[in-house]
């Protein structure tokens, strides 16, 4: 006979139902997680590059191995190009390296949309001119600057807005290296007149003590650089005379 006062130990239907269910669903979810990638060899090939990771961002780029390989190619000219020093001067270098490698894209894409139409049979809905030589292809032209209207707008738009973004990089990169260099400049030529003043006293210059990055060999350099040039403007009066320079910078002056 039950007892009405005992505890009631067996759980309702529905919630053993609901707790088999999670339980299926967790070990599902495990399932997925140990799961390491596409299983097949065309899923893995497929896929084989999206980790393939960008040289100076370390950002990771999808792209096909050898348009990654282009790219890289591409960028790593540009970046030798405008010789950036430092994290944000790399950063822009990088930016414009990336917005020239779009235009390149948005200008390939217009001249490949441009000739659609050499493809898709539109010259077909179209007598040949026997006479008109040139004239099928400026219809075709015609025909796909039409149908392809708004896919040409789209790309004039993007090729306008990575151009501006092109240029602003540019600008703020140049900036950025004329001031780095500017202050260089002003460094190293105090560098140079404490060298100088050292070893006038016969003392050792120790160009760190006063808060330089340059070597001594360096401050050296530009000291025996300094006044070589100093000697060789003393130098281009005499010069000139003896090799009958003035003579000739007058006659081209009177000439013009």
């Amino acid at each position: 006979m039950n007892n009405p006062n005992a505890p009631n130990t067996e759980m309702p239907t529905e919630m053993s139902t609901l707790i088999a269910d999670l339980g299926h669903q967790a070990t599902a979810l495990i399932a997925i997680k140990a799961k390491k990638g596409p299983a097949t060899a065309e899923a893995k090939d497929r896929v084989k590059y999206n980790a393939l990771r960008h040289g100076f961002t370390g950002q990771v780029l999808v792209m096909t191995p050898e348009e990654r390989e282009k790219f890289d190619v591409f960028t790593k000219g540009m970046m030798a190009d405008l010789t950036p020093a430092g994290t944000h001067e790399t950063f822009l270098a990088n930016s414009i390296a990336e917005e020239a490698w779009r235009l390149n894209q948005i200008r390939a894409r217009c001249v490949n949309l441009a000739a659609v139409g050499d493809f898709d049979g539109v010259g077909d809905r179209y007598r040949p001119i026997e006479e008109g030589v040139g004239i099928e292809h400026a219809v075709i032209d015609s025909v796909v600057a039409r149908d392809q209207s708004k896919q040409l707008a789209l790309m004039s738009l993007y090729a306008q807005r990575t151009q501006t973004a092109y240029e602003k990089y540019k600008k703020d990169l140049r900036e950025l290296q004329a001031n780095r260099k500017a202050n260089e400049e002003t460094e190293q030529e105090e560098a140079r007149l404490r060298f100088q003043l050292a070893d006038t006293q016969g003392l050792t210059y120790d160009p760190k003590k006063d808060g330089f990055v340059f070597s001594l060999h360096q401050i050296r350099v530009r000291t025996e650089r300094h006044h070589k040039l100093i000697l060789a403007k003393r130098t281009e009066r005499d010069y000139r005379e003896r090799n009958n320079l003035r003579e000739i910078t007058r006659a081209a002056g009177k000439a013009a």
